[in-house]
């Protein structure tokens, strides 16, 4: 039984349901962010820059989230840190926070605040989309971002706490920093500088989507969504992103909602009649939300009986 880490997950889960994501100002991903931007400036381009990024930021952010948690001696205080790291790590409200800002912008018939908002939320340029592609980007990273952003460091944090408290939070942490690489450099344009990061993403999260496909599917059925859609489709459909990770969540939640996903010029998943509206923004989250607490609760299963 690892209780520590278990009552630190179930905090670290309600620290986020209740008050969501702190102010810019004192989040530690924005600050990945501007310390990113400025070493990729100063780095090597090609592999070995990229490597030398990837180690630099990593080890920037995970080692004093390890040595915080390891040098405090008393018990509670390391369980209410790692809470809060753990948090930090992972953006599970911020799945809704962000996304039904603009199905609130849709709604209110204000398309130029919806594309505004949009790169909140996906890299796409949203100067061209129209209502249905701007709900589809959010339904997608939805279901993309249910796994990168919530499930992925629980995953971690979980398997690392096994051996350590303080180890499980540098090891969400560090997740979260390859993330954050991956969503900036990680493109082709960047070339070979982008692949370590881009490539250590995709074997992160290779696991974690597998794990979280039938819980997803588990959670359309439980919320009456098509599961005979959804198993379908991510038959079909999962491989089309150029991710092999994104494509199961987006697959899966399209054939329950039985809507076509667009991606422009990229891809599109579900071979269903309907374009994505508004409401698929919220049924989208609810499929999401459910099997995102089914998949906590066997995360802290996990740390209380193995």
């Amino acid at each position: 039984m690892y209780a520590e880490a278990a009552v630190a997950l179930v905090m670290a889960v309600l620290i986020d349901r209740v008050i969501g994501e702190p102010p810019n100002r004192i989040h530690p991903t924005v600050y990945m962010g501007k310390l990113i931007a400025l070493l990729k400036t100063h780095s090597p381009r090609g592999l070995a820059g990229g490597m030398l990024l990837l180690i630099l930021v990593t080890i920037t952010f995970s080692l004093p989230a390890y040595l915080l948690i390891a040098l405090v001696p008393w018990t509670g205080v390391k369980i209410i840190l790692a809470a809060v790291l753990l948090k930090l790590s992972l953006s599970w409200r911020g799945l809704a926070d962000y996304t039904l800002q603009v199905k609130h912008a849709l709604e209110r018939g204000d398309i130029a605040e919806a594309r505004a908002l949009l790169p909140y939320i996906v890299s796409r340029d949203p100067g061209k989309l129209n209502k249905a592609e701007i709900s589809s980007a959010c339904v997608e990273s939805i279901a993309e971002n249910s796994v990168d952003a919530v499930a992925a460091p629980l995953l971690y944090f979980t398997i690392f706490s096994i051996h350590s408290l303080e180890l499980g939070v540098a090891a969400a942490v560090a997740y979260r920093v390859v993330n954050t690489l991956d969503a900036m450099v990680g493109y082709r344009s960047y070339g070979a500088f982008g692949t370590p990061s881009a490539k250590l993403d995709d074997i992160l999260n290779f696991p974690v989507a597998r794990l979280f496909a039938p819980l997803l599917l588990l959670s359309t059925l439980l919320i009456s969504a098509c599961l005979k859609g959804a198993i379908a489709t991510l038959r079909r459909d999962r491989g089309k992103p150029a991710s092999p990770n994104a494509g199961i969540p987006m697959s899966i939640v399209a054939g329950a909602l039985q809507i076509r996903l667009i991606k422009p010029g990229h891809y599109t998943i579900g071979n269903f009649q309907c374009l994505p509206s508004t409401g698929d923004i919220a049924r989208a989250l609810k499929i999401v939300d459910v099997a995102l607490l089914l998949y906590a609760v066997s995360m802290l299963i996990v740390l209380l009986y193995i």
